[in-house]
């Protein structure tokens, strides 16, 4: 079962926040030399009644596909010291309205990252790792003009692609020969001051959020391995508001906590399969901005694995349930998303 953990990874869960993948970092616990390169995509449908703009309308769907994509390498230094880059894009969201009195408006979150993380093996069972993170986080959106106080409709807002640092520590129990490992991971939150331009001009300060991996797994059987992730992230912190606009924050996040729980099973020396259940709490999220249309997520996730010699070739799909979420701005219920990835590795 080496190198199997690492695979249940593939596919965004386009989790609170901005969250898409999760910041895994598997990849660090790799036998020997390793490269992997992943890509997917995530199609949301979000929609609901506006209530904030004359007479309740119905949105449409809001949500265009976000793509994501990864990629990572890993190699051993010494027996005692292992070190890996990894290259993902951690967040986004994008929003596009095509109906009513809000049609063309628009709003994207993009971001590039990349890790370097060292390993120290303490001993047999204990390793502890960290390293830094640069990341880039950019976007626009369309948001409300005023003239003398009064609403005078909709403006574009750019903010720059901005690169600021932050770091990753952390600590894993291991027995090896048992495929029995719990690693705890932190990420810490990065502060950026964003050029802001077009309808307001300055700079906006935005802070991505800390938060704390936990990561388990344990066979049952020869053939069977369970596993289970916990994602605390501290969203309340995360708050976008341009210099000079006087509704406050574009976002209204609140902390959440993301479980998830599953299971593979390996067939034979090529084909092994996985599941997965998801959940996420409700965070009492009030849709007051067009971004706070969804609180919560709960579903699952199938995938297969396919070995051959140093190649392996995983393909996942998942499905989530949003949670609804009623605010100022508007009220959506009954909205989900379905994703899909595939992740190629190779080892030498």
């Amino acid at each position: 079962m080496t190198g199997l953990f690492s695979y249940l990874f593939v596919t965004p869960a386009v989790a609170g926040g901005f969250d898409v993948l999760g910041q895994p970092n598997d990849v660090l616990f790799e036998p020997g030399r390793y490269i992997e390169f992943g890509l997917g995509f995530a199609s949301p449908s979000v929609e609901g009644q506006i209530t904030a703009v004359g007479p309740p309308f119905a949105s449409g769907d809001t949500a265009p596909t976000l793509p994501f994509y990864t990629g990572a390498f890993k190699a051993d230094i010494n027996e005692q010291f292992s070190g890996a880059v990894i290259v993902d894009n951690p967040y986004g969201r994008t929003l596009e309205y095509n109906s009513g009195p809000l049609s063309g408006l628009t709003g994207e979150v993009e971001s590039f990252a990349v890790t370097g993380l060292l390993r120290y093996k303490l001993t047999d069972r204990f390793s502890i790792f960290g390293g830094p993170r640069l990341q880039r986080l950019g976007g626009n959106t369309d948001i409300s003009v005023f003239a003398g106080g009064v609403p005078a409709g909709f403006a574009n807002v750019e903010f720059e692609d901005t690169w600021a640092a932050g770091y990753v520590v952390g600590g894993a129990f291991e027995i090896p020969e048992a495929h029995v490992r719990v690693a705890v991971t932190y990420n810490s939150a990065i502060d950026y001051d964003l050029d802001t331009s077009g309808a307001y001009v300055g700079t906006t300060s935005v802070e991505t959020p800390q938060s704390v991996n936990i990561d388990l797994q344990a066979p049952i059987s020869p053939s069977t391995l369970l596993f289970a992730t916990v994602r605390w992230a501290e969203w309340s912190e995360t708050t976008i508001s341009p210099p000079g606009y006087p509704l406050g924050s574009l976002t209204h996040f609140n902390d959440t906590t993301t479980y998830r729980l599953g299971a593979v099973q390996v067939f034979n020396e090529n084909w092994a399969g996985f599941t997965a259940l998801t959940y996420e709490p409700e965070t009492d999220i009030s849709a007051d901005a067009p971004i706070d249309a969804t609180d919560g997520l709960w579903g699952a996730t199938l995938g297969a694995i396919y070995t051959k010699d140093k190649v392996k070739v995983t393909t996942a799909v998942s499905y989530y349930q949003f949670g609804d979420a009623s605010g100022s701005f508007g009220d959506f219920t009954d909205n989900d998303v379905v994703s899909a990835a595939v992740k190629v590795g190779y080892s030498f």
